[in-house]
């Protein structure tokens, strides 16, 4: 069984977080049965757009930024699920302030370097185009200008075209 747990956030942004989470699930580990998700989402003050932690076999943290456009936040979703799909195939792995990709040591790669980010980067992108047109049946131009804060997706005040 899939098990989602998801905080913070409007009600809109938890809806869809669910919606995407079993979406991209289903696409990225098609025969996993058994997980566990605890997503938490929030203003995040660092550069980063969201984290995926791996707890233990088949539990996981998601944090995702609640203050972006509609794209942003699917694609960080899918970013993140990407790692999450890499933690439960044991692709990447942590231990004792070590990172391990495929069995070695990466722990001195430079983030832009690393092999496990170059793969969420790449999957991203089409994952969150697939889950906008299929799923939600938006545009992906107008998904940039569209707020996922709001339960029918109406663009943000400052992104109004008039």
């Amino acid at each position: 069984m899939i098990l989602i747990s998801i905080t913070g956030g409007t009600k809109s942004q938890r809806k869809l977080t669910e919606r995407a989470a079993r979406y991209m699930i289903r696409e990225l580990l098609p025969r996993k049965r058994n997980l566990v998700l605890d997503v938490t989402i929030q203003n995040i003050k660092e550069k980063a757009m969201g984290y995926c932690d791996y707890v233990e076999r088949d539990t996981f943290e998601l944090t995702v930024h609640n203050k972006c456009s509609l794209y942003e936040y699917v694609s960080t979703i899918a970013h993140e699920l990407t790692h999450l799909k890499q933690y439960a195939k044991g692709e990447l792995a942590t231990k004792i302030r070590k990172v391990y990709w495929k069995g070695e040591d990466m722990s001195d790669v430079p983030y832009s370097k690393q092999p496990w980010e170059k793969e969420a980067n790449r999957v991203e992108s089409d994952l969150a185009k697939k889950f906008i047109k299929e799923e939600l049946e938006l545009t992906i131009g107008l998904s940039k200008i569209l707020s996922p804060r709001r339960s029918k997706w109406q663009p943000q005040d400052k992104d109004k075209i008039i």
